[in-house]
């Protein structure tokens, strides 16, 4: 049964676009956060700071799939407010602090919630465009301004975080 999910969650993240992926992304990130704060709350320190780092791999992939040539100020601007929650989320960690994983989800939420915005089939191009494209070829399109996932290991790395975020929020 775990084999057959994990085949559908990763057909799901092979088959969907580069603003879907972001989204699932932020969503994973949320997830963690939220767990880790219950895990601060319950004085269970150790799965708090394994939450976290979750977290913070994620953060790490985003970051690290914002390409400044094409995303220009608005990937530079994002590099930064990935780097900003990071280090809150480091201090939430040595601190046991929720009121610093609060803020790192408020800002997580706005740029999760703009990208949801932007993801929206009204600013879809028109058929055939690279959505269509993407599926018929099985690549990943580029629509944010940020690197594009190849079928190689970033697509692999966003599988599994976020096939680990599914199966650890039950």
């Amino acid at each position: 049964m775990q084999k057959a999910a994990q085949a559908y969650l990763q057909t799901q993240v092979t088959t969907t676009t580069q603003g879907d992926l972001l989204i699932m992304l932020f969503d994973g990130a949320l997830k963690f956060l939220a767990r880790a704060k219950e895990s601060m709350a319950a004085k269970d320190y150790a799965q708090k700071g394994i939450l976290i780092s979750k977290a913070l791999d994620i953060l790490a992939e985003l970051q690290g799939s914002l390409n400044s040539q094409k995303g220009g100020d608005l990937a530079e601007n994002l590099k930064k407010i990935y780097l900003l929650c990071s280090s809150k989320l480091l201090m939430a960690n040595l601190k046991m602090d929720p009121n610093l994983v609060d803020e790192v989800v408020r800002i997580l939420t706005g740029i999760r919630d703009a990208f949801s915005q932007i993801n929206t089939p009204e600013f879809a191009p028109p058929s055939p465009g690279p959505v269509q494209q993407a599926r018929a070829t099985g690549t990943v399109p580029n629509l944010t301004g940020t690197a594009a996932p190849s079928a190689g290991a970033p697509v692999h790395k966003a599988f599994a975080a976020y096939s680990l975020a599914k199966r650890e929020a039950g």
